[in-house]
This record gives C-alpha cells, structure tokens and sequence, in this order.
C-alpha cells in the first residue's frame, strides 16, 4: 500500500508540472547525496552542473570555454593562466572575478573530499588582476581538462566565507542554497523526492529561443514507472530503463530513443599476488574462455561495445592498435596447458555487486565458459561495502576475481590507469595488486604531457595498453553505451557522457 501511496505521489507532482509548457522534467532513479560543490562526488552533480558552472567543459573531445575564455601554458605545462569572463554574476548578484575561482578551488583543496585529487598538481593559484587566475604546479598537467571536471571544478562567491568555517558553509549548501554562475538557481531542494531550479535572468548567457523557464529534477526509484511516465508525457527525459523496454521504445513515435557511447567500462580484475592467477599462462587462459561476444548479446541486449583495452573508447590512448578480446577456446586450452595447473586442483571465487543484473548475468556467462574449460568457480554475490572490504584485505585471503564498473573523474586516460593500474602500498582500487614499475613510470610521464604533447601521451598511454594485455591482470568486459530517452516535447538535448547522468537544461528546448 505504501509503494502505491508513493507512486501516486510521483505521478501527481509530475503532473502538476507537466501540464505546462515552460517546465521540462527530468525523471532519474536516484536519490541526491550532497550539494556542497566542494566535496560532492556523485549523483548530485545533475543538479550541480545546472547551477554552477566550471572554467571551461569537455564537449566531443574538445575543451571549450565557459567561465574562462581563454588559457594559455609556459613551454613546461607547470603554469597556466587563464583570462575569466567578465560580467558573469552569481546567483547572489554579486560579479565573478579571479579571488571567486581562487576561493573555490582552494575550498575543494583544503578539505581534502571525495574529488579533491584531481587538483593534486597544484601547488598555488595566483590572482594578478580581477580577470586573471595563474595556475602554479608542482609537476606539469593539463589544467583546462581538469578544470572541465564534472565533480569538485565548480566555480562559486567566496561571499559564502562570511557564514563561518568550512562545516558551517557544507551545512548551508546542505541546506538546499546555492551561489552559483549557473543558468538555474535553486528554489526547491528535497532530495529523496524532486529538486526544482528556476531561470536566473541575469545569466551571462542570455536567454533566447524556447529554453525552459523551469526544470524539475523527479527521484523515481522504479524503471518501469519511469516508462510509463515518458509515454504520457509526464516527464520529458529520463535514463537507465530496462533494456527490454528500451527496445520496444525504439519503435513508439512519440519517444526518442538517444544511444551514444559512454566512457563507463565493466572489468574484471585477476588477483595476481594470489594462486592459481599469479600465473600469466592462467590469466590469459581465462581472458580467452570468456564469451565476450555473448555478454554484449545477453546482457546489454547490444547496448553496449568491446572495448580493446583499459582506456574507452573515445579517449586519449584508446589501444585500437590492438585487436578486440574475443572467445577463443582453443587459444584458452593452450594457455592452460601451458600454465601447468591443473583445473582440478583449484576452486575460484568470483564476486559481484549483487544489486547490479549486468553484473550477476555477466559473471553467469563467465562462470558457463570456465566451467567448459574445466574450472570450477563459485559465484558470490555480494554488496559493494562487503566485497571492496574483501579486496582490500590480505590478497591471500581476497576473491581471485573482482567484476566492477569504473568511469571517469576527468576526462584523462590517467584516471583509468592510475587508480585501478598504478602500485599502491596500500590497496584503493588496484584491485588485481597489480605491480609494474615500467606501467607506473609510463603512466606518470604520459599525465604531464597531456597538456602541451599530447600525440606523445597517447603514444605513452598505448605503450601502456600493449604491456598490459601481455600481463592480463585485468579484462575489460564491456563499455557501456549512454541511453536517455527524450519525449517529442522537447528538442536540441545532446547527451554529454563526459558528464554522467547530467541534463544540461539549458541545452533543451520545447518542441512546441
């Protein structure tokens, strides 16, 4: 009774908004975590990047100006000045300048949260003039796509230092407030149920065209309910439908169905301080028994690509050098064979996130294949807490094979590699204890050339790519394709997957 109670509710606020012209609403299965634009580090950020704004934005592979309009590097890439725009206010009416960006991302520095580490070159910003910010680093990197970050880049008054210390200001964005640059301000905030924003007439901008007035954010947890809601016009876009009934919307007139690749990778990781997969023969071995082809089929139902290494596609140092990974029992007997293990002698066990149904009806397939090869593997289901902690722990003790999603932070190949590649004394997410001075060494050269050589970075990342799948610690099982569906209402919404999730409103406009 109180699921029924629930989704009348839902349906009752959409509608209330759906009945007018000026409102686009966004259905999306997820509840808000935190709108401090500081330390925010996941689902909140479609409401952030509507609000705020960042110096600059990663659009079809291109870095482009937002609230800087243009930069510029020393021949080292370890200074970087960028010139602001003038005459951006925020939503508090003050004007931006350079002590405002200073302020933000010295605040996302200091308290040290969530995605904080992507500043990590920054040794000091400097403020010459009211339109100037220079950027001082401890090692060479690309400042203008790190500024472009989805998360932990949002530019923001430093007005906000006047309500006190650094938790007090956390409370008051907490508290549904914001002081962006954004063409949205926030006037409803709950964030089990729905957010509303509201057109900030004095954005920098202008408003032209039939942009919406208003833009609604409905938490609607159920995927079915959410094809409902698009089908009657009730909300104008929504994400992560079931696959079955995205097909069938693919033939309905009054919907559009938006398919474009994202940058979101499902591996499986190998433990490889651990026997039997501290042996290479073995890894590769169970690389080529796993049936990618029938994990595209069945699980993502073709919503989805092979990718050929541990960079998407679609990204700086993509190894399409290489060939794709494709089931090859004969190549798999042969390697284990050559490994000299015998099968039976070893019990594999396999974990998943046990909410997730690509993961479980992936790990199923793989368990079908290895066991055609002689390999007995238990599949455990597990929550995320529970089987990060088990990895995390004595790897002789971990599962011998970890299956979990990874997407970027920024938009650098650095972000794949370095947290799930690079060596670690202590275990974060190098979760196949993978150790290769050579990689480490690539890797961190590569990262500070991304920025003033990037042919010779993605020259170093693809060295990288040709080591690794000569190793097989880790295997790529699929990269994930970006599904919005987009009632005829609404035009001119161009999903960006740099950006997860994130509806840029102010992109849409009303079709009618």
């Amino acid at each position: 009774m109180k699921k029924v109670f629930f989704t009348f509710l839902l349906l009752l606020c959409a509608f209330a908004f759906s009945q007018s012209s000026d409102v686009v609403i966004y259905a999306f299965g997820s509840e808000m975590i935190t709108l401090d634009p500081s330390t925010e580090f996941s689902n909140s950020i479609i409401v952030l990047n509507n609000v705020y704004e960042t110096l600059t934005r990663f659009v079809d592979g291109e870095v482009i100006p937002i609230l800087a309009e243009s930069w510029s590097a020393n021949e080292k890439g370890d200074i970087w000045t960028f010139k602001l725009r003038q005459g951006v206010k925020f939503h508090d009416g003050t004007e931006m300048t350079s002590e405002d960006v200073k302020y933000s991302i010295e605040r996302c520095i200091r308290l040290g949260q969530g995605p904080a580490y992507i500043w990590d070159s920054v040794e000091s910003i400097k403020t010459p003039d009211d339109y100037t910010v220079v950027f001082e680093l401890s090692y060479p990197a690309n400042i203008p796509l790190i500024a472009a970050s989805g998360y932990g880049a949002f530019i923001f008054s430093s007005e906000v230092s006047k309500l006190g210390d650094d938790a007090e200001i956390a409370e008051w964005f907490n508290g549904g407030n914001e002081v962006g640059s954004g063409p949205y301000r926030l006037v409803k905030y709950d964030p089990k149920t729905q957010i509303v924003m509201k057109k900030f007439d004095d954005y920098w901008g202008g408003w032209t065209g039939d942009k919406f007035e208003t833009a609604v954010i409905q938490i609607v947890p159920d995927p079915s309910l959410r094809t409902q809601m698009i089908l009657s016009n009730e909300v104008q876009i929504t994400r992560d439908l079931i696959y079955d009934d995205i097909k069938v919307l693919e033939s309905n007139p009054n919907v559009v169905v938006l398919n474009e690749p994202a940058f979101q990778v499902l591996y499986l990781f190998f433990n490889t301080q651990k026997h039997p997969f501290n042996n290479a023969d073995f890894r590769k071995a169970v690389a080529y028994a796993i049936p990618f082809q029938d994990i595209l089929r069945y699980v993502l139902m073709g919503y989805g690509r092979a990718p050929r290494g541990i960079i998407p596609q679609g990204m700086l140092g993509y190894a399409n050098h290489l060939p794709p990974l494709n089931q090859d029992m004969k190549k798999a007997e042969e390697y284990l064979e050559k490994s000299g293990i015998d099968p039976d002698s070893v019990n594999l066990v396999l974990t998943y996130m046990q909410s997730d149904e690509g993961e479980k009806k992936s790990c199923e397939l793989i368990w079908s294949a290895l066991k055609k090869l002689g390999l007995n593997v238990e599949i455990r289901p597990m929550n995320w807490e529970q089987q990060w902690a088990l990895a995390r722990s004595d790897f002789q003790q971990a599962q011998d094979m970890f299956i979990m999603y990874w997407w970027p932070t920024i938009m650098s190949p650095y972000d794949f590699l370095f947290s799930m590649l690079h060596s670690e004394e202590e275990v974060l997410f190098n979760l196949c204890y993978y150790y290769n001075s050579e990689v480490d060494n690539l890797m961190d050269t590569a990262v500070t050339l991304e920025g003033i050589a990037p042919a010779k970075a993605d020259s170093l990342y693809k060295q990288i790519e040709t080591i690794v799948r000569e190793d097989m610690p880790i295997v790529p099982l699929y990269q994930i394709d970006d599904i919005y569906v987009m009632s005829k209402a609404v035009k001119n919404f161009d999903p960006n997957p740099a950006y997860p999730n994130v509806v840029f409103f102010y992109n849409v406009e009303s079709a009618f």
